[in-house]
């Protein structure tokens, strides 16, 4: 298991409460289902779509890059690294 540092943001963080600790994980998928276990239904239903997709507005970010372009929840993690559970950024001018 990979001692990998969560950061929460908005609803997220409101649902589990914490905005930075540590978990035991092998991979997103692996740290969606204990979330989901932990947190329940709430938590699922904010951050995935009714296909099971991540919604549009959320991003997970592991080491500053968004698993989109990595392996999805697939993604494998190691001991230190970092991800991030967040709404996507939207900017203006």
């Amino acid at each position: 298991m990979a001692n990998v540092e969560i950061i929460t943001f908005t609803k997220i963080k409101e649902i589990i409460g914490k905005k930075k600790f540590y978990f035991e994980t092998n991979s997103i998928e692996e740290l969606l289902e204990s979330f989901f276990e932990k947190y329940g239904e709430v938590l699922k239903e904010e951050i995935l779509d009714s296909n099971g997709n991540l919604k549009k507005h959320y991003r997970i970010i592991v080491n500053g890059r968004n698993i989109n372009i990595l392996d999805g929840f697939q993604t494998k993690l190691n001991d230190g690294d970092m991800v991030a559970l967040m709404p996507a950024i939207a900017g203006g001018n």
